[in-house]
C-alpha cells in the first residue's frame, strides 16, 4: 500500500465523523423545531397580546413572570410581527422559536471566545458546542421558560465575564449577565451563584470581581422596580404565597427531599445526558495533581451539583422545567470531558448511547406504568450514574485508543433527542407526564376569534394560552385571571392585593368588554366567590339561548 493511501484513511475517517456528528446535530435541531412551544409559554405571549392590544401597556401586564421575562418575550413576539406580520399560530411559534436560536447561537460563541480566551480552544469548542446544543434541543417544557432563559443569561454572563483582556470590562459585562439570572425569577438565584462558580473555575479574580459588578447591578434593579414598578413586588410576594407549602416557607422536610429526587429522576429519564454527568465530572476531577487539587475539584462538582437543584427544590412545586438548568450544566460538563479528556471518549460515548437506548423505551411504556413507577426508575438512574462514575475513574488513567473529538457531538446530540422526539411526553411520571409531544391544532380557537372579530373586546378567564389562539384584545390588566382563579380553590387568595387589583376587572366601569370567554375547566364559576359571581350575571348574559358557539372547552357569553 503506497504512503499516501494509508495517509489518506485517516483524513476520511474524521472527514466521516464530522458528517455523521453534523447529521445528527442537524436532526436533533430540527426535531427540536417541530416540537410546540410549550402552554406556559404561550400564556405569556396571550397575555402580552391581548392586553397590549387592548391598550395595556407591557409594564402594566401580568403574566405571572417578572418584567425581565416579559420584555424579552415582547421583544421576540414584537421581532415576529416585523418578520411575518399576523400569521398562523405555527407560523408565528416557529419563527418565535428561530429567533430564539439566532440569540442562543450569539450567545454560544460568545462563550466559545470567552473560554478560549483563557482555556485554548478545545476546552472552548467542547463546552460551547454542548452547552449552545443543549440550549436549542431542549425539552420542550423546559424551552424559554423562566427557569430555562436563567442558565441562557448564566452562559451569556460567563462568556462575557471571560472574553474581554480588561478585568473591569469583564466584570461589568459579566456582572450584567448575571443580574439578568436573577431578574428574570428570583427563584433562580441559586442559577446566578453557579454562574460565578463556573467564572471562578477559569479566573477566581476576575470571578470576585464579576461578584461585586452582579450585586451592584442587582441592587440598581431593585431600587429601580421598587420606585418605578411596585406592583411587581406586590405580585411577587403573593406569588410566594401561593405556594405556601414550599421549603421557602418551612425550610428542609424529608418529604421535599423525596420529591426532589423523583424530580430528577424524571429529568434523567428525559435528558439522559443528567445521569453521564457525574462520570465526565470525575473524567476532569482525574486531570488534575492527585491530593489538595482533586479534593477541591471534588467540593466545586458537589457544590456545582447542589446549585443546579436548590432553584428547583425551594420553589417547592418539583416540576420538571424547574430543573431545565441540570440538563444545560450537564451537556457543558460532557462536553469538557469529551474534548479533554481523550481517555474516556469511548467509555462515555458507549455509555451515552446505552442510557439513551434504555429512556427511549421508557418513555414509551403507558403513562400508567411510568408514573406508579417513577421512584424506582429514579433509584436506578441514580444508580447507573454513579456506577459509570466509579468506572470512568478506574477508565481515566488508562492508555486506550481514543475516539475523533467529534464523536462527543454525536453522543451529545443522541443524548438530547429523547424530549423532542414525536410522541415522546413532556415528564417521564410527574406533573404533565400524560401531555406528549404531538402537533396541536387551534384552527376552531382562531376561526372563533375571526368570528367575534378580531378588533373585538372580551373579558377573558381562560388559561393565557386561548387567549394566543383567538387573540381578541381585552382592557385588563390580567388577561388570564390568576387571582380570581385560584380563589375558587383557596379563601385565603381574596385577601391579597392582588386578587383585589384583579377584582378591578370586572368592578371598574372603564372595561367595555363586547363578549366573556370562559374556560370552565380552569374557571370554575360556580366556586367562585358570590361577588365575582354578581358581577359577571350583571355584565354579561351567559344562558344558554344567548351563548355564542364556541369549542366544546369555551363558554362564550355576549354582554346584557
Amino acid at each position: 500500500m503506497r504512503s499516501g493511501d494509508r495517509a489518506a484513511r485517516p483524513a476520511l475517517g474524521r472527514a466521516a465523523v464530522i458528517v455523521l456528528a453534523a447529521t445528527v446535530v442537524l436532526a436533533a435541531v430540527v426535531l427540536a423545531i417541530r416540537t410546540n412551544v410549550n402552554g406556559d409559554v404561550t400564556y405569556a405571549l396571550g397575555g402580552l397580546e391581548t392586553a397590549g392590544r387592548g391598550g395595556v401597556s407591557v409594564w402594566d401586564i401580568f403574566i405571572a413572570r417578572p418584567v425581565v421575562y416579559k420584555l424579552l418575550i415582547a421583544a421576540l413576539d414584537g421581532g415576529r410581527h416585523l418578520l411575518v406580520g399576523d400569521s398562523s399560530l405555527p407560523t408565528a411559534d416557529l419563527v418565535i422559536r428561530l429567533e430564539t436560536y439566532v440569540l442562543i447561537v450569539g450567545v454560544a460563541v460568545v462563550l466559545l471566545l470567552g473560554v478560549r480566551r483563557v482555556a485554548g480552544l478545545p476546552a472552548a469548542a467542547g463546552i460551547a458546542t454542548a452547552t449552545g446544543l443543549a440550549l436549542i434541543v431542549a425539552p420542550p417544557w423546559h424551552f424559554l421558560e423562566p427557569d430555562w432563559v436563567a442558565p441562557f443569561c448564566g452562559v451569556l454572563a460567563v462568556g462575557a465575564a471571560l472574553l474581554p483582556r480588561r478585568v473591569w470590562l469583564g466584570a461589568l459585562l459579566g456582572g450584567f449577565a448575571t443580574m439578568l439570572v436573577v431578574a428574570v425569577k428570583l427563584a433562580t438565584f441559586p442559577v446566578a451563584l453557579l454562574t460565578l462558580l463556573v467564572v471562578a473555575l477559569f479566573d477566581r479574580r476576575r470571578a470576585a470581581w464579576v461578584a461585586l459588578s452582579a450585586a451592584v447591578f442587582v441592587a440598581l434593579w431593585y431600587v429601580a422596580t421598587m420606585h418605578f414598578l411596585p406592583w411587581e413586588w406586590t405580585w411577587l410576594r403573593d406569588q410566594a404565597n401561593l405556594v405556601h407549602g414550599s421549603p421557602i416557607h418551612h425550610g428542609i422536610r424529608r418529604s421535599d427531599l423525596h420529591k426532589l429526587f423523583i424530580a430528577l429522576g424524571d429529568v434523567a429519564v428525559l435528558s439522559p445526558i443528567v445521569v453521564l454527568a457525574p462520570a465526565a465530572a470525575v473524567a476532569l476531577i482525574h486531570r488534575l495533581p492527585a491530593g489538595r487539587s482533586r479534593s477541591l475539584g471534588v467540593a466545586v462538582a458537589l457544590v456545582a451539583g447542589l446549585l443546579s437543584v436548590l432553584s428547583g427544590y425551594a420553589q417547592g412545586e418539583f416540576f420538571a422545567y424547574h430543573f431545565a438548568v441540570v440538563p444545560i450544566l450537564a451537556a457543558g460538563v460532557g462536553g469538557a470531558a469529551f474534548a479533554l479528556v481523550p481517555a474516556v471518549r469511548w467509555a462515555l460515548a458507549l455509555a451515552t448511547a446505552a442510557v439513551t437506548a434504555l429512556s427511549l423505551a421508557l418513555l414509551r411504556l403507558p403513562a400508567g406504568w411510568r408514573h406508579a413507577h417513577v421512584g424506582r426508575v429514579a433509584l436506578a438512574y441514580a444508580l447507573i450514574g454513579l456506577g459509570l462514575a466509579a468506572l470512568t475513574w478506574f477508565l481515566a488513567g488508562r492508555s486506550v485508543p481514543a475516539l475523533p473529538w467529534a464523536f462527543g457531538v454525536v453522543a451529545l446530540g443522541v443524548a438530547l433527542l429523547p424530549p423532542v422526539l414525536p410522541g415522546d411526553p413532556y415528564a417521564f411520571g410527574i406533573y404533565n407526564y400524560t401531555v406528549y409531544n404531538r402537533p396541536s391544532s387551534n384552527g376552531e380557537l382562531t376561526d372563533l376569534g375571526r368570528r367575534l372579530g378580531p378588533d373585538t373586546p372580551v373579558l377573558y378567564l381562560t388559561f393565557g394560552t386561548y387567549n394566543h389562539a383567538l387573540g381578541n384584545p381585552t382592557s385588563c390588566r390580567y388577561p388570564s385571571p390568576q387571582w380570581l382563579q385560584r380563589a375558587n380553590s383557596a379563601a385565603r387568595v381574596r385577601t391579597f392585593p392582588s386578587y383585589q387589583d384583579n377584582l378591578r376587572c370586572l368592578t371598574d366601569d372603564g372595561h367595555r368588554y363586547r363578549y366573556l370567554v370562559m374556560q370552565p375547566a380552569w374557571f370554575d364559576l360556580a366556586r367562585a366567590d358570590a361577588q365575582v359571581r354578581t358581577l359577571i350575571d350583571q355584565r354579561f348574559d351567559c344562558s344558554a339561548a344567548a351563548r355564542v358557539p364556541a369549542p366544546a372547552a369555551l363558554v362564550v357569553c355576549p354582554t346584557r
